[in-house]
């Protein structure tokens, strides 16, 4: 059985899809099986992997599931090494089942906006709500799109780490963030990820970064 991934947000537009392709992309090719279940009801994965076959590149099968999706997570994952799931931007029954089965939950987080980061609190009640019955799951707060060249992002983050890291209540952040970085969103524009990208600006920066949260959160 491979590891279950689940990304998810109480908010829409957090970059979850982005994150989700990068993270299969990169999955693939460091050799690992990759599905992505899609529970948000949005195409822009079913036309991201149309744009991955049609670009020939490393196959990532795309499924969708809605409602109660605890039962084709655990099929799917028997499948492949690395199952994620991107589940709707908002509290849904296809997050809730999922947390019950999963092992890993990213929550993704601009720091800088307060429509997001107050987001933290409902999500952390049901990822409590859920370890009581799953308690194998790892929840993390992964801190994206910093520009670091404005000191209100690098301020934002500092502060929004030191709050979560004051009280373990809190779904703890990861040590590794996501930059601001437009190769990320371009690179789905053509059904791919920095991964299968050979020549961008920034690059390198934006492998090292998926392939740091990788590793912190456990899946390579």
């Amino acid at each position: 059985m491979g590891k279950i991934l689940v990304v998810a947000s109480d908010k829409g537009g957090v970059g979850k899809s982005t994150y989700t392709a990068n993270t299969a992309s990169m999955a693939v090719n460091k050799g690992l099986s990759a599905i992505i279940l899609k529970a948000d009801k949005n195409n822009d994965l079913i036309s991201w992997n149309g744009k991955r076959q049609a670009n020939g590149l490393l196959p990532v099968p795309v499924h969708e599931a809605y409602g109660d999706i605890s039962g084709e997570i655990t099929r799917l994952s028997k499948l492949c090494d690395l199952l994620i799931v991107d589940c709707p931007g908002h509290d849904s029954p296809e997050f809730r089942s999922a947390l019950t089965v999963s092992d890993i939950l990213v929550t993704l987080v601009k720091p800088s906006s307060d429509f997001e980061s107050e987001t933290l609190m409902t999500v952390t009640e049901k990822v409590r709500i859920a370890q009581k019955s799953n308690p194998k799951l790892t929840p993390w707060v992964l801190l994206t799109r910093i520009n670091s060249s404005r000191p209100r992002h690098r301020n934002a983050a500092i502060e929004l780490d030191k709050i979560l890291r004051s009280n373990e209540i809190w779904i703890q952040p990861l040590k590794s963030r996501l930059s601001e970085i437009d190769v990320f969103e371009v690179a789905c524009n053509e059904g791919a990820g920095v991964h299968d990208v050979s020549r961008a600006s920034s690059l390198s920066a934006a492998k090292a970064q998926i392939e740091l949260v990788a590793q912190e959160i456990g899946i390579i």
